[in-house]
């Protein structure tokens, strides 16, 4: 069994504000075959646009609010709803509000720069 505490993994700040926990990742955890990572995107950030060649990828809302934008149909976000991104479809994720927008996302296969298109 592997385990972590959340609190023991140290966050980075992602090019767009974003701040990153890879929580289970080939490069910190026995996984091969998918990645789980909390994303916090302080009030007024955005990620970049961006879609995946190969991963699927799952969103799902701790808390806070905000807005997605995939293949461009835009739908309001809020704790507990959840998303699923398909290879290929662009996605894009604001903060609204006055709290972190906090997400969850698991991709499968795990995520890899390597296949991530960005579009702006």
């Amino acid at each position: 069994m592997y385990m972590v505490h959340r609190n023991d993994i140290r966050p980075f700040i992602g090019e767009d504000g974003a701040v990153i926990r890879e929580l289970a990742a080939p490069a910190n955890a026995p996984v091969t075959s998918h990645s789980l990572a909390e994303i916090r995107h302080p009030p007024g950030t955005a990620s970049q646009e961006h879609y995946h060649t190969v991963a699927e990828e799952v969103y799902y809302v701790t808390s806070g609010h905000g807005q997605i934008r995939v293949d461009g149909e835009t739908r309001d976000l809020g704790p507990g709803d959840v998303v699923v991104i398909v290879p290929g479809q662009r996605h894009k994720v604001w903060s609204v509000g006055t709290e972190d927008l906090v997400l969850l996302v698991t991709c499968a296969p795990a995520y890899s720069v390597d296949e991530v298109v960005f579009t702006e």
